[in-house]
């Protein structure tokens, strides 16, 4: 049976060679022993000589090295057990100019039978631009596998996976052949239906190159909703028509985490501004009420005991009861300033308190017009310093109360970052032996002294004495006996 048309009859073996000649691919006829009989013009132009060079020497000498010996034994089978090997059928493999450039290469290899000889028919063909390719796409693979975020194609039909990166895998917890064995977004998506997903894709395959940006919860394989931002883009058709879409999802816990974190943040530094404007407020108000209000009544006081030594009978108890009262107003409007100072009742408890308390109290006791002035925060100072603030400044008030004879009494307790320290100032008549002797004044500067800290005693700017106890905010640790006082600290009044 003849396997040519009766058209080409005439033709004879130039036909034949005319025609491996012509193929693309570099031709190459070998004998058993691997010398090349024929080779075609694109099998010299494949490796870079002339079709005479490649006549005289063996198939061998176009491979490396390494890659002879299974290349001999791959001709040795084919003329053993003579049988052809397509195209692709094996391993790619590099051949070898001879200038001893490389490059990639398929070869198919088919028995020839001319006459009573049996030859070998390579055909080489150049894969160098498809290998590139390939690895081109191994490395943009492995780059998607790297990222966090995952990536997804699926079919704009069936909705099913068609790819997935190691990110979705680590994202949803499935393994990839559980995703592309049949799974689509559906199956990973919480409080989401077909419905949704057909208008979302016949929107994207509609408007060419548009991006659809979602927020949703991913559904992962052991029932765990994760919130992420989705991305969906519409692919190229197919050569085959397939149409996919492309998603990509970021898992936005952390995000979320954060910015509710800046939103509490945010609203704790409003309540602080607010209670800070309070605060000023109430200490704007506390200043006004004490040197306007409180010295308008003690003035108007005066000029009632002034009145009173110029009349008698009822007209002099009716004064005197309105003197009374004015001092009970007085006191009332102290204790009001001292509230508004420490910030009201709602802050009772604290160091700051007990200090305003301690204030209040002697100074209502012993009839003292008292100015209490507090810089800094007295709660955040080491218990073991801030124990001793409050019978130091009793101490200092009781001294005053007992044995000044002063009428006003300033108080200023400061706190910084390296120390503290309670002034308190009176108009009295100043220091004398009895106070510089007494119990009160040594336990005090035990106090300080124990504390790394002094006291000193010095004449007021305006008369009287100014009481200065000065401390560090934090205990020398070097000390050995650091907030131990060396005497018995009662905290009493002189006896």
């Amino acid at each position: 049976m003849s396997h040519r048309a009766s058209s080409l009859e005439g033709f004879g073996d130039e036909f034949a060679w005319s025609l491996l000649e012509s193929v693309p691919d570099g031709v190459i006829i070998m004998k058993p022993s691997g010398d090349i009989v024929f080779a075609s013009p694109r099998a010299a132009e494949l490796f870079r000589c002339e079709v005479e060079d490649l006549l005289e020497i063996s198939a061998d000498d176009l491979l490396p090295e390494e890659a002879r010996p299974a290349h001999r034994a791959d001709r040795i089978r084919c003329y053993a057990r003579p049988q052809a090997r397509p195209m692709g059928a094996g391993p790619s493999l590099r051949a070898r100019r001879l200038d001893g450039t490389e490059f990639d290469t398929e070869i198919s290899l088919s028995p020839l039978s001319l006459g009573e000889e049996t030859f070998v028919l390579a055909v080489v063909r150049d894969i160098t631009e498809r290998v590139a390719a390939e690895d081109h796409l191994h490395r943009v693979l492995r780059t998607l596998d790297a990222s966090d975020d995952g990536l997804v194609m699926f079919d704009a039909d069936t909705l099913r996976f068609t790819h997935v990166n190691d990110g979705t895998v680590r994202l949803l917890g499935y393994d990839r052949t559980e995703l592309l064995g049949g799974m689509t977004p559906l199956h990973v998506t919480a409080r989401a239906c077909r419905g949704d997903y057909r208008d979302l894709i016949d929107r994207l395959l509609t408007v060419p190159d548009i991006e659809v940006r979602r927020v949703v919860l991913l559904l992962r394989k052991d029932g765990v909703e994760v919130p992420v931002e989705k991305t969906y883009r519409a692919a190229p058709v197919g050569r085959d028509g397939t149409r996919w879409i492309i998603a990509t999802a970021r898992d936005i816990s952390p995000r979320l985490a954060a910015e509710a974190e800046l939103r509490q943040h945010a609203d704790a530094l409003r309540e602080a501004e607010q209670a800070i404007v309070i605060a000023e407020d109430r200490d704007r108000i506390a200043h006004d009420l004490h040197d306007t209000v409180i010295q308008r009544l003690f003035a108007a006081g005066l000029g009632l005991q002034s009145t009173m030594a110029t009349v008698d009978g009822r007209a002099r108890d009716r004064i005197g009861t309105a003197i009374q009262e004015l001092d009970v107003t007085i006191r009332e409007l102290r204790s009001a300033i001292f509230e508004l100072q420490g910030g009201g009742p709602s802050v009772r408890g604290g160091c700051r308190s007990e200090l305003l308390s301690i204030v209040n109290d002697v100074c209502d006791a012993a009839g003292l017009e008292a100015r209490l002035q507090l810089d800094g925060d007295v709660e955040t100072l080491d218990p073991a310093v801030a124990g001793h603030l409050a019978p130091t400044l009793r101490e200092a008030l009781s001294n005053v109360a007992e044995h000044a004879g002063a009428r006003h009494v300033c108080v200023d307790i400061s706190v910084d970052d390296r120390e503290v320290c309670i002034s308190v100032t009176d108009d009295g008549s100043g220091i004398d032996g009895e106070i510089l002797g007494g119990n009160g004044i040594a336990d005090v500067t035990a106090r300080a002294e124990s504390l790394g800290g002094s006291l000193r005693l010095t004449p007021g700017p305006d008369g009287g004495t100014r009481f200065l106890w000065t401390v560090p905010c934090a205990i020398p640790s070097a000390s050995p006996h650091a907030g131990v006082p060396r005497r018995d600290l009662s905290g009493g009044r002189r006896g």
